[in-house]
């Protein structure tokens, strides 16, 4: 159910499309539309009817579009009646009201960027097909009618790089590579049709060549270890390593383990994730988005189905989740919403799962999911007295697919929905996952004292708004942070949470692979490049994705598919393990591009760093200080030179 095609939903819309051809309506623009272009509008409509004085013409122009402005003539409105050109609260909408009556023949034309100064037609290209529109609403009628409607596709410019996904675990069998061409903004370029030259790491048999068609290429079963694996580096040695001034890696092991494959074509490269073969590892690694909005279902800009097909087709994710607000509402980039309260009901909800229905197979995993969007001032509105929490937390609530029609829909705008533990009843029994956001944000944080570790099990330490790993020094500031509520802090205070990587993106690009800070109409506070999630699972499916992340089986990432092992005797990250003896941690890492440093964190503490030289590395640290009754959590924190950054879910240890 797409909102521009909705008929007469009233409710939700303030017009209703009613196409015919009483006017003459001109759309002076192409059928196609090159992101980033200096593209002009021109809209003409010539009366065939009469419209008294005080009719309204309303002008609206694609969302993600550079915004409208009345000022240096960027937009402007003619007409042969007098009236008056008036903004509206969206920034893709303007009206012209008529002061004297509109007669058969007159005319109004409105005009976008006109001289061609200005880079108007987005950064984003959608798969499902953009609009301009011209809407009519006379004196005494209560919605506007759109009463014109032209259709444009946006397309991408020339290519700029190239992804590349690998599996990120071997299973001893040839694999297959995914090569896929996007511009610089992260849209791909359906028009790249060229051979690409491949190359690799020395432990890896690879095909040197491969022809791309429409932007992409898959290579089925080319991808193999040259090798048998090799046995693990011995843990005195890698107590020993990168403690003095030689190159490092030096361990046989991670060279011959671990591999990338570099893609290029003329000026043109792009690096894979890395392929581990590693024994700890029986299940895959499986990459994506838990928290995506559109403009079909709450917040965003693009349709779902915009979405997952930027999911799965231009940046080859395996799984993404919608995590539209349950509550609908307006926002400046969006054009016919009424500012009301609109909460899912059943119709809405199972049209999302629909299209999740359709958009999975076996190579993607679309999961149905939803954001409960908790406020205090939500909750003073609803029960009529102040909220007693500082914060009342923003969740994104994960279902199977499966049996995603049954699931609780909570109004967090009601009095029986607005707090956390009314959450939780209602979702108790049920098969989900539930995720906090910008837990440290002072609008959207997490009230962890009212937060029920048993059935939260895993945070987002990192979103497009920034990261809520800490409070002092934070990398990838939030725009608003509250005193408590950083995730250093949950854990410090007893709770036991894996991490997570979100986008909360809100462009129906999740997983871009580009900063989206430019991107038109932007929400000022989504500031960094959207992250995601690595998830451990032997099958690629919501439902046993949903388990692994109640396991705490995951790790999250600012958007690299970087290689991140944590061991502690034979526990890994998420899980929980009983020494005799001090403990000795084994850390394995390897970047898509050089790291400039691997910190192993312990009880919110940097324990140690080290500074490799290459994009791997692989080392052992004992930590002697922790003493018999001693608890403490240990994860990796690891920051490659572009910037980005990996942390993988904690251990915790008791030294009984």
């Amino acid at each position: 159910m797409k909102m521009d095609q909705i008929k007469d939903d009233l409710e939700y819309l303030d017009y209703r499309v009613r196409l015919d051809d009483i006017n003459d309506i001109t759309f002076d623009i192409d059928e196609k539309i090159v992101v980033n272009s200096k593209t002009p509008i021109k809209i003409i409509l010539k009366a065939k009817k009469e419209y008294p004085r005080r009719t309204l013409f309303r002008f609206v122009i694609p969302y993600g579009w550079e915004p409208i402005n009345l000022k240096n003539n960027f937009c402007s409105v003619e007409s042969s009646v007098k009236g008056k050109v008036k903004a509206t609260k969206s920034l893709l909408m303007v009206v012209y009201i008529l002061h004297d009556p509109m007669i058969i023949g007159d005319t109004i034309e409105f005009n976008y960027n006109k001289l061609k100064k200005v880079n108007t037609a987005g950064d984003v290209a959608y798969i499902d097909e953009v609009y301009f529109a011209l809407d009519v609403k006379l004196p005494k009628e209560k919605v506007f009618n759109r009463i014109g409607l032209k259709r444009i596709s946006m397309i991408s410019e020339e290519s700029s790089f190239f992804l590349i996904k690998i599996p990120t675990i071997y299973r001893g069998k040839p694999t297959d590579v995914e090569i896929v061409a996007l511009d610089k903004f992260g849209n791909r370029d359906y028009h790249f049709n060229e051979e690409v030259e491949i190359q690799g790491d020395s432990c890896l048999d690879f095909p040197n060549k491969a022809t791309m068609t429409k932007g992409y290429v898959l290579i089925e079963q080319a991808l193999k270890f040259k090798e048998d694996i090799q046995p693990n580096s011995k843990i005195s040695k890698l107590l020993r390593y990168n403690m003095g001034f030689t190159l490092y890696p030096v361990s046989s092991e991670i060279l011959s383990n671990i591999g990338k494959l570099y893609v290029s074509n003329r000026k043109l490269t792009g690096t894979s994730n890395p392929i581990v073969w590693d024994e700890d590892i029986s299940d895959q690694v499986y990459w994506g988005d838990t928290h995506i909005h559109t403009r079909e279902f709450s917040d965003g800009m693009g349709t779902g189905t915009d979405a997952f097909n930027y999911a799965k087709n231009v940046v080859l994710h395996d799984f993404a989740a919608l995590g539209d607000h349950l509550n609908q509402r307006i926002n400046t980039f969006m054009e016919g919403r009424k500012s009301i309260s609109y909460p899912y009901n059943k119709t809405i909800w199972e049209s999302l799962i629909d299209l999740c229905v359709d958009w999975t197979d076996n190579k993607f995993t679309a999961i149905p999911a939803y954001e409960w969007s908790g406020r205090n001032f939500y909750a003073t509105n609803a029960t009529k007295t102040k909220s007693p929490y500082e914060a009342i937390a923003d969740k994104v609530l994960l279902f199977p697919l499966e049996s995603a029609k049954d699931a609780p829909l909570v109004n967090y705008l009601s009095k029986e929905g607005c707090f956390q533990h009314q959450l939780y009843d209602a979702l108790k029994g049920v098969y989900c996952a539930i995720i906090s956001h910008t837990p440290i944000s002072f609008m959207m944080g997490t009230s962890w004292t009212e937060v029920d570790n048993e059935m939260e099990k895993v945070v987002e330490i990192y979103s497009s708004h920034g990261s809520s790993e800490s409070m002092k020094g934070n990398y990838r500031p939030l725009v608003n942070n509250k005193k408590k509520g950083s995730i250093i802090w949950a854990l410090n205070n007893g709770f036991k949470l894996g991490f997570i990587g979100g986008g909360d993106d809100h462009y129906s690009h999740p997983g871009c692979p580009i900063r989206q800070y430019k991107m038109k109409n932007l929400v000022s506070i989504l500031r960094y490049r959207p992250g995601i999630a690595a998830i451990f699972s032997d099958q690629l499916d919501s439902k046993n994705l949903i388990k692994n992340i109640n396991q705490r089986n995951c790790y999250a990432t600012t958007g690299e598919r970087m290689w991140l092992k944590i061991k502690i005797d034979s526990a890994l990250m998420g899980q929980d393990v009983d020494i005799s003896n001090p403990p000795i941690i084994i850390i394995t890492v390897c970047g898509t591009k050089k790291l400039e440093s691997v910190e192993l964190i312990k009880n919110g503490i940097v324990l140690a760093i080290r500074v490799p030289t290459y994009d791997r590395i692989k080392f052992a640290y004992e930590d002697k200080d922790l003493k018999r009754g001693d608890k403490a959590y240990y994860y990796i924190r690891a920051t490659q030179f572009d910037g980005e950054r990996g942390w993988s879910s904690p251990i915790w240890v008791e030294f009984v």
